[in-house]
Order: structure tokens, then sequence, then C-alpha cells
């Protein structure tokens, strides 16, 4: 048996598919396409494969979140040299990676964003200064989404920020 490259199974195929088709959906849009949130690259490698040749900014810090399981399991390996070898090994080169938060990231943002998707810190306050922060930068017609409105405290942040949104299988999705 070959082992996954991915480790834990966070993002379900159904996920992939839905942020692949995401994406393509921005064919038209201008701007940057972000990725908050990447742990071993399972997402960024459905979502490069689907907007190729286009650029998917994959920003994570790769320590895991603090409140979160995912903390504790980077303590135990090297997070990102799995990333690295997933995006080298399924994508087409079409990433780049910035190793950081999306606190330090967001305030460097020079050109428009078409699309930003959201999966790092799950508490309230984490995904809807997240989703404040990106919202000026988006371009007419972006897509703004992120996995886990299944949690509670994403579903209220996503909602009490944005309004209404959409929801397909584990991610919500609302477009500017």
């Amino acid at each position: 048996m070959i082992p996954d490259p991915f480790v834990e199974e966070w993002f379900s195929q159904a996920s992939q598919d839905v942020l692949a088709a995401l994406g393509q959906t921005v064919a038209e849009v201008p701007g940057l396409i972000l990725e908050i949130g990447a742990w071993t690259g399972r997402s960024t490698c459905a979502l490069a494969r689907a907007i190729h040749p286009r650029i998917v900014h994959s920003i994570d810090t790769w320590q895991g979140s603090p409140s979160e399981v995912s903390a504790e399991l980077a303590a135990l390996r090297d997070v990102y040299a799995q990333w690295q070898r997933n995006v080298t090994m399924f994508t087409r080169g079409n990433v780049i990676g910035h190793r950081m938060g999306w606190r330090e990231f967001v305030p460097t943002i020079n050109q428009p964003v078409a699309m930003a998707f959201i999966d790092a810190e799950h508490t309230y306050q984490e995904v809807y200064d997240n989703i404040v922060a990106l919202r000026p930068h988006l371009s007419p017609g972006a897509v703004l989404c992120g996995d886990d409105v299944h949690h509670p405290p994403v579903r209220d942040a996503v909602n009490d920020a944005l309004g209404s949104f959409q929801q397909a299988a584990t991610l919500w999705i609302w477009r500017a």
C-alpha cells in the first residue's frame, strides 16, 4: 500500500471538486488566487491543477493553529517539507508558498484578488478578521470561500462578516 502523501484526511474529494470548480469560475476575473491555510497541500494541489497556468499564492505558517490539534502534529513533523513535496509532485509549478501568517501577508497585497480560499485557524475571530481584511481587495466577481462551514465558530463568523452565503460540500462560498 502506498502511503497517503497528504497524511490527514481533512479535505474530502467532494470539497476538492468544489474548490477546483470555483477556481475555474474566476478564469476571467482579474487578480491573485490566494489560499490561506494549506497544511500538506491537498487543497493547494486541487486548486492549482484546476486553474493552471494561473498561480496559487499559498499562505501558511505550517506550524498549525495554536488552539487545534494541528499545532501538536506540526511539532512532530515538518509539515512545510511535506507541502513542498506534494506541490512539486501534484502540480505543474504554478504555486508560490508564503511562509507567514495571513495577518502579515494581507498588507502586502498590491493588486486585486480574484479568489481567496480560507482554511486556517478555525476560531470565530480569526475567520471573521480574515474575511474583513480580504474583502476590500476583491475584484468584482471574485470568489471568497473557505472550508469547515459545519464548525459553529466558522459558520457564525462567515454569517456575521458576509450575511448570506452558499454552501457546497464543506465549503462556504460568497461572490463579490
